[in-house]
């Protein structure tokens, strides 16, 4: 699993992720992930557009970030998946936590409202 992260207009943090979002991918970016998201304490949107595959360890990383920015006044927003990702995503119910959208700029406008 690769991990870029980039600062967007106003702050927002974009983190674009490439591979399988399995264990090992998980695994393999966990602290980074989480210390770029949360500690960061800016709304996030994730670029899933390179995820080719997520289980049960990368659904629990996108909700663990997703709540910790929630406790800090935060958003983060979901966006570009595949898919086979969408579906593992609607399955899990993680939009009824974490809004999902097609687009980076669907993504932006969502936090700017």
């Amino acid at each position: 699993m690769e991990m870029a992260v980039g600062t967007l207009d106003g702050g927002l943090i974009c983190v674009r992720l490439q591979g399988r979002l399995d264990t090992p991918g998980a695994g393999a970016i966990d602290l980074s992930f989480t210390s770029r998201v949360v500690a960061g304490a800016h709304d996030s949107v994730v670029d899933l557009t390179g995820v080719s595959y997520i289980a049960s360890m990368g659904l629990r990383l996108l909700l663990a970030a997703a709540r910790g920015l929630h406790r800090k006044g935060r958003r983060l927003v979901l966006f570009g998946a595949s898919g086979q990702v969408q579906q593992v995503l609607a399955d899990a119910a993680i939009d009824q936590v974490i809004p999902i959208v097609a687009t980076e700029e669907e993504a932006l406008a969502r936090l700017a409202a």
